[in-house]
């Protein structure tokens, strides 16, 4: 399944605007997202992570790099292809392999390929219709012995209908599918609202 059309043009769109100088992109804040920087710090306490790690809807790449700090071999992806040439411009001497990517219509060579899997706010980007499915995506990255940690912003009152189209507890939950398991999901108060912290895990095979 491809991603909703409407929304890919949306997001392309927006970031060929901010290119231009139009506008700028609302949800670019020059630095990486709050809790994964220290989510990253506590998990990897010695500096250094090891094998494949995959970011989800990259945008500019702030993310991406700092898990690609800790020695991760990342791959960035956003369905907006404007996003990825402007990450690839704003960090020219990265390691990191920005791409093109779609959620809900990844290449083989993706599925089960990544030890660490980062998903910042993609989920709650897309209509509701597309959560389960954009969850299953998110899973399906996931290596044996693999970890995939999803942040994303808790619906509060007074919240429009979207976008962006705010999580409840259980859409977070339903990336524990395809043997994934859920093994830590939070409440945090966070900086523009609370956020919703799940820790995933794949079982290594024996």
């Amino acid at each position: 399944m491809a991603a909703d059309r409407g929304s890919e043009n949306w997001y392309e769109t927006v970031y060929a605007e901010a290119r231009a100088g139009a506008s700028p992109v609302a949800w670019d804040h020059g630095e990486p997202t709050p809790y994964l920087v220290e989510w990253m710090a506590e998990r990897f306490a010695g500096g250094r992570g090891r094998g494949r790690a995959a970011v989800i809807g990259c945008a500019y790449g702030d993310d991406a790099e700092l898990v690609a700090s800790y020695g991760f071999d990342v791959t960035a992806f956003d369905i907006s292809a404007t996003a990825v040439e402007v990450a690839r411009e704003r960090h020219p001497e990265s390691v990191v392999d920005y791409r093109r990517g779609d959620l809900l219509d990844l290449p083989a060579r993706w599925l089960a390929a990544f030890d660490l899997v980062i998903e910042c706010t993609t989920l709650q980007a897309l209509p509701p219709e597309l959560h389960a499915a954009a969850a299953a995506g998110v899973a399906s990255l996931c290596a044996s012995g693999g970890e995939i940690l999803v942040v994303a912003r808790c619906p509060g009152e007074g919240d429009p209908p979207g976008p962006p189209f705010l999580l409840a507890r259980d859409e977070v939950e339903r990336v524990a599918t395809e043997g994934v398991r859920l093994t830590r999901l939070r409440r945090i108060p966070m900086r523009g609202g609370d956020r919703w912290v799940g820790e995933f895990g794949r079982p290594a095979e024996k």
